[in-house]
């Protein structure tokens, strides 16, 4: 989408120091370069790096007092939304490998930093990969791939993918739902944007196809929506993270149904709860619990038949003799 030249000049003004070091694959090594305040540079040299651009932002908010203690007071909130944010551009970049460490604030200079976010860049994996990598490949195996083309001469597509309703996926017992859409990330043409409304759709979507009320009625999901550029307008807010759909309507009314029939299939798949001996609960597939039932009438038989001579011989002993000459009774 571009690095607007507007970005750096906010940045200089919002932080203390503002220095980037870039090299392209043309070049034999980096440039680094230094800004004041004001977005002028004061300094540029030869710096070693392969290839790729470092910005590196240091004291953000400390020329606004009020503004920083603002971050200060709310840095773990913030930490999140930033977090947030790269994790939406993480997920749908399969062509560059994206890092992000985390480094504790403290005087120390040896400050423990750690990883919380690295893809691999991996064009073969796609999107999927991604997944994988930044919430894990638990998350990735309970996803579904979602590539339709929208109908209605929309000229629109949707691709991505989207977790499964219910508990068992693959024949792995996992929830997949979530207790909000946190793990919900959509695009327009790879561009990161909110969209509340079909978000809404599709947690209703994924609510309805469920077995069991639960808490966790939110899916995952990494929803591209491609579509032409004259078909919407991303010069809604400042972040561009709000976008106005020009048929708003017949898109989600499309995506909707798209959504549904890859959901249709779960509709006929039950599992089955019921309670044993003791109060504990197990639960499985129709099929399970027949060949369950037919292995135990297989066992109860051949117990039946291994105790019925025993029986016999009890019931086939004489009764006792009584005393010669002694009459009963």
């Amino acid at each position: 989408f571009g690095f607007r030249g507007e970005a750096l000049s906010s940045l200089c003004a919002l932080a203390e120091s503002l220095t980037v070091v870039t090299r392209t694959e043309n070049e034999d090594a980096g440039t680094r370069l230094e800004y004041d305040k004001t977005g002028v540079i004061v300094s540029a040299s030869t710096a070693a790096r392969a290839v790729g651009t470092t910005v590196t932002v240091r004291g953000i908010f400390k020329p606004l007092p009020v503004r920083h203690k603002e971050l200060a007071n709310n840095a773990r909130r913030e930490y999140g939304k930033a977090l947030a944010v790269l994790q939406a551009y993480a997920l749908v970049s399969v062509d560059a490998r994206m890092i992000v460490s985390h480094q504790v604030s403290g005087n120390s200079k040896h400050a423990k930093r750690t990883t919380v976010l690295h893809t691999q860049g991996d064009l073969d994996g796609g999107v999927l990969a991604n997944v994988a990598t930044v919430f894990g490949a638990k998350t990735a195996r309970a996803l579904v791939k979602v590539d339709v083309d929208l109908p209605n001469g929309l000229g629109c597509s949707l691709r991505g993918y989207v977790s499964m309703p219910g508990s068992a996926f693959n024949g792995e017992k996992t929830n997949s739902g979530r207790a909000s859409g946190d793990r919900q990330f959509f695009y327009v043409n790879g561009r990161p944007v909110d969209l509340p409304r079909f978000s809404k759709t599709l947690n209703e979507l994924y609510r309805s196809f469920c077995a069991t009320t639960s808490a966790n009625n939110c899916p995952t999901a990494v929803l591209d929506f491609q579509m032409p550029t004259d078909a919407y307008d991303v010069n809604v807010t400042p972040d561009k993270r709000k976008v106005f759909l020009h048929d708003e309507d017949a898109v989600l009314r499309a995506a909707r149904a798209a959504i549904e029939a890859v959901y249709a299939p779960s509709r006929y798949t039950y599992d089955v709860g019921r309670f044993g001996d003791k109060g504990e609960i197990f639960a499985g597939s129709f099929r399970e619990d027949e060949e369950q039932d037919a292995r135990k009438k297989e066992v109860k038989a051949e117990r039946d038949i291994s105790d019925e001579p025993r029986v016999a011989r009890l019931d086939s002993s004489p009764p006792p003799s009584s005393s010669p000459g002694v009459n009963p009774g």
